[in-house]
């Protein structure tokens, strides 16, 4: 690729919990080319210690030469300083919001010369996707971020029924007829399944009749506690808590565990399992970051449910 030529760009959305970060870290670990990859949330990636060069905690470099920079909020800048470091990354691929417009990321390819749409990879989650599109709260928000992609990953098939799969694609066909819709595996190459996934025939940047705010359907919430959860305690809590949180994640403390423990929720299926060597040198804390859609309950509420999960001598 001469330094003239544009850089592939390739937007993988899904909705929270799809999957679509776990597929990020497989592209990180094994790729050939130097990608620059922007994620939303920096905490999920989990790249083997001895693939990361420098890490300065806004951008983790690999010794493979890719790159990967966390967000936040200033999503255009971090592109835009990318962009201004010619010749040195072969790819860009941006990981959408779960409750964002994968689309809307991917316009900015069709008017910056120096991007080439590569692109629209969703991730879906064959287990849940057909309750997920008919849910009255985020069906909308899912069922856009399948209106232009080029292709729909199903991941969490083995987890998955064949009823199950059969009505993920039916539904997923019924909002976009004829889009391919391919099986996610752990045997399927990262960079075969997102990359060059584009048709000739691309959509045109559409004009921006009005604001599109998704964040306006979900709200956020986060527990922050010193001490840690009492594992009993902690599985009634989550039991407890309501429909609405559609995804709660981050680092926690479990009494009798000596490591950090990164907590995963998603609907009502939750995991703890053993942070890295970095998280566990923290000091004795619970961070846990929630969405939900717009009807969930006050912090207060959702804070007192995870409360009570804690060890009495927090």
């Amino acid at each position: 690729m001469t330094a003239s030529a544009p850089i592939p760009f390739t937007v993988i959305g899904g909705f929270l919990g799809a999957g679509k970060t776990t597929l990020l870290n497989r592209l990180l670990s094994a790729s050939t080319e130097r990608c620059a990859v922007l994620v939303n949330d920096f905490g999920e990636i989990n790249v083997d210690a001895a693939l990361i060069r420098s890490h300065d905690g806004t951008t983790m470099s690999l010794t493979n030469g890719c790159v990967c920079c966390s967000i936040g909020t200033g999503f255009l800048d971090t592109l835009a300083r990318l962009l201004d470091d010619v010749g040195r990354f072969d790819r860009v691929v941006i990981e959408a919001s779960g409750v964002g417009d994968p689309w809307r990321i991917a316009e900015i390819a069709l008017v910056e010369p120096s991007l080439r749409l590569d692109g629209v990879v969703v991730l879906a989650d064959a287990t849940r996707i057909a309750t997920q599109c008919e849910d009255r709260h985020i069906g909308e928000t899912i069922r856009n971020q399948f209106a232009k992609c080029d292709v729909v990953l199903l991941s969490k098939c083995d987890l998955a029924s064949e009823s199950q799969r059969e009505a993920a694609c039916a539904v997923i066909g019924a909002i976009r007829p004829a889009v391919p819709i391919e099986p996610l595996s752990a045997l399927t190459p990262a960079h075969q399944a997102v990359f060059g996934r584009g048709r000739l025939a691309r959509f045109r940047a559409e004009p921006v009749a009005e604001t599109v705010d998704h964040e306006s359907d979900f709200r956020r919430w986060t527990y922050r506690r010193a001490g840690r959860f009492d594992r009993d305690r902690l599985a009634a809590a989550v039991h407890d808590l309501p429909g609405q949180l559609l995804r709660l994640k981050g680092i926690c403390r479990v009494d009798g565990d000596d490591r950090a423990q990164v907590f995963q929720l998603v609907s009502r299926n939750w995991s703890l399992t053993p942070a890295d060597d970095a998280a566990s040198d923290v000091a004795e804390t619970i961070t846990l970051a929630g969405v939900g859609t717009a009807n969930l309950p006050s912090d207060h509420e959702l804070d007192a449910i995870l409360d009570r999960a804690l060890t009495a001598a927090a």
